[in-house]
């Protein structure tokens, strides 16, 4: 069975911030961390909830609304992705 690439980063010492997780035909995976991954420190359910309805909104949106393809929270609590395409590593994200 072939590894999922994200599964691959070592979690342990992933640092809180924007991450680009790879791109797979045309679609970027970013990884949006706003905890440490198996930190025991998590979003809440309403934070996530909360967090992604207005980023969301401000994403589809913005004048990249084109390139956004999807955002929503991560099953860990963690953070989110967002899945864009076009908007690779280095091209900004500038809203």
């Amino acid at each position: 069975m072939d590894k999922i690439p994200s599964f691959s980063k070592n979690h342990d010492v992933l640092p809180v911030g924007l991450h680009e997780c790879g791109t797979a035909h045309g679609v970027t995976t970013w990884d949006l961390r706003f905890k440490k991954p198996n930190g025991g420190d998590y979003l809440s359910p309403k934070a996530c909830h909360t967090i992604e309805h207005i980023l969301a909104t401000i994403l589809r949106n913005s004048d990249k609304k084109d390139c956004i393809i999807y955002f929503g929270p991560m099953g860990c609590r963690t953070g989110f992705y967002l899945l864009t395409v076009n908007r690779g590593y280095g091209q900004t994200l500038k809203l």
